[in-house]
């Protein structure tokens, strides 16, 4: 009766990269910081805790076992906050909430949901990710740490159990699937600066082209993906339906992903393509692709992100319509784990169809407060925007409290 009641939750909701208690509650009260450098950007072994479907590698946790708590599976976050907009009125926000459910159903099976509840907007109940992964039993090359995990190498028991962790993490082998409405990997895993503030992003992951497709790299495929994890080197292929399919069209689009981690901070490359087709008003088939590079480096107080984004959409005019942008962004530990400062340049460029370009650039920059780094359950961030688009200035202050059960 208890799996089933915990299905019919999972069935009902969705997941992000957030620091989530019932992560931390379902690894006997581990440390945020076990898998977050700071709030949602993972270390390696974050990382590999998302890859292996929100499991420690080898994991065989077992839903259905005696001591079974659905505070272990369950979190919920609500976000309320204040914005000033240049030219504009200061606008106070009810904020959203967000219901998050997931984890290990069986030793292969998990299941990762989100339900967001916006009080700003007018549909206001939205699934963003929502799942069910399936992974091989993973397996295990050589045991021997890398001698630069912890510099010499001549650390204490627990440096040696952590090096002995970190080298099953890099050399664990598995196949993975994802059926249900996700985001790639790739993506998820390179974002800094404050968890969900305002739901920001680079430009050129959450950019739109100029003809009103309202596809954008961030958005979420409905289908399944397959994919295999050798070490460091992961790769995955994904198809299914796309921004605004399921309703006026079931084009099938496609995105593969490659991507390999580099030491055992957390830091990794990955190249990313996606070929989609979407139908815009008056029945136009729009036929585009996306093509980048996103990577992070990440040492104990220094966290450096980037990448660069690039492709075309077809518009009605009969143009071809390039679009590119990239971004890059230093994120710092400035007390302890608590308090981090960081700072973003976005540029991103789109074709007109009646000639010329549209372009976006501007600086990030903003700080973020965790009490208890350890715990997470409060966080505040504050942050500054001075984005420009063709000489109409955007810039905006915002400031944001997350309370996370």
């Amino acid at each position: 009766m208890r799996i089933a009641f915990a299905a019919a939750i999972v069935l009902a909701v969705n997941l992000p990269a957030d620091a989530l208690p019932m992560f931390a509650r379902r690894m006997d009260g581990a440390s945020c910081t076990k898998c977050h450098w700071h709030q949602n950007a993972l270390n390696a072994t974050g990382r590999a805790f998302l890859k292996h479907g929100i499991r420690e590698v080898g994991e065989t946790a077992d839903a259905r076992e005696s001591g079974f708590k659905a505070s272990h599976y369950l979190s919920f976050m609500v976000t309320p906050g204040f914005s000033a907009v240049r030219d504009d009125r200061t606008a106070f926000s009810a904020g959203h909430a967000g219901l998050w459910l997931g984890g290990p159903v069986n030793a292969n099976f998990s299941m990762l949901s989100e339900i967001e509840v916006d009080a700003d907007e007018e549909n206001m109940v939205e699934a963003e990710e929502f799942y069910a992964h399936y992974v091989t039993n993973s397996r295990s090359g050589t045991k021997t740490a890398p001698a630069s995990a912890h510099g010499s190498g001549q650390g204490g028991p627990e440096d040696e159990e952590e090096e002995e962790e970190m080298a099953d993490l890099l050399t664990s082998k598995y196949l993975s699937v994802r059926l249900g409405q996700f985001q790639p990997l790739v993506l998820l895993g390179h974002v800094s600066g404050a968890a969900r503030i305002s739901l920001n992003r680079p430009e050129a992951i959450s950019g739109r082209a100029t003809n009103g497709n309202g596809w954008r790299p961030r958005s979420r495929l409905r289908g399944i993906e397959v994919g295999s994890v050798n070490g460091p080197l992961s790769a995955y292929l994904g198809f299914g339906n796309g921004q605004g399919q399921n309703e006026d069209d079931n084009h099938m689009d496609i995105y593969t992903t490659v991507e390999r981690d580099l030491g055992t901070k957390g830091s990794s490359v990955g190249a990313y393509a996606y070929w989609g087709e979407a139908v815009l008003s008056g029945g136009f088939r729009d036929s585009f692709n996306r093509y980048g590079v996103i990577g992070n480096y990440t040492a104990e107080m220094t966290r450096l992100v980037g990448g660069f984004l690039f492709g075309d959409n077809d518009d009605p005019s009969g143009v071809n319509l390039d679009n590119d942008g990239w971004f890059v962004e230093l994120a710092q530990h400035v007390a302890g784990e608590g308090v981090v400062a960081y700072a973003r340049w976005d540029d991103f460029s789109r074709d007109l169809a009646a000639g010329g370009k549209r372009e976006t650039d501007g600086p990030t920059l903003g700080i973020s407060w965790t009490p208890d780094p350890d715990n997470a359950v409060m966080r505040l961030n504050v942050e500054g925007q001075w984005l420009d688009t063709d000489g109409t200035s955007g810039d905006s202050v915002t400031v944001e409290l997350q309370i996370t059960f």
